[in-house]
């Protein structure tokens, strides 16, 4: 009686993997990056943006197995204020990204424009070229800031 049940449980997992499948129904895991930091390190033009977040529990899971690149989407996303950007890194936690034409030359000065971010930062960090820092907590988009 044992080996019918074992076998029926698995002809009904096989029946069910086989329509998924068939079907491109995927199990889609939900990420939310909860941004708890990001450094903005000004260079002429161009900026580094390292951001450190959190993940859920399943996510993290998830990037143990399957490795973090797939949290670029996420990362993407989340810089959409950045059109030209380009990431250099992303790990479970921390994430590294190239942002070109960030900032843009008037007279002897750099303008930086206010640009959006999709999610809450806790603590936003602005380093400029000379090393002075500007701390911001709480915020949805980027300063408008010279340099």
């Amino acid at each position: 009686m044992k080996q019918t049940h074992f076998l029926l449980l698995f002809l009904l997992l096989s029946v069910l993997l086989i329509f998924l499948a068939s079907n491109h129904i995927y199990a889609d895991i939900q990420t939310d990056l909860d941004v708890s930091e990001m450094t903005i390190t000004f260079h002429e033009t161009d900026a580094t943006a390292e951001i450190k977040y959190n993940v859920g529990a399943l996510t993290h899971i998830y990037i143990f197995f399957f490795g973090s690149r797939n949290l670029d989407p996420f990362i993407e996303d989340f810089l959409v204020g950045f059109p030209d950007h380009e990431i250099k890194s992303v790990n479970s936690n921390t994430s590294v990204v190239e942002l070109y034409n960030a900032s843009r030359v008037s007279g002897v000065y750099y303008l930086h424009d206010s640009c959006p971010l999709r999610s809450p930062v806790d603590l936003l960090t602005l380093v400029y070229p000379d090393g002075r820092t500007k701390t911001f907590e709480n915020v949805t988009e980027t300063p408008n800031t010279f340099y």
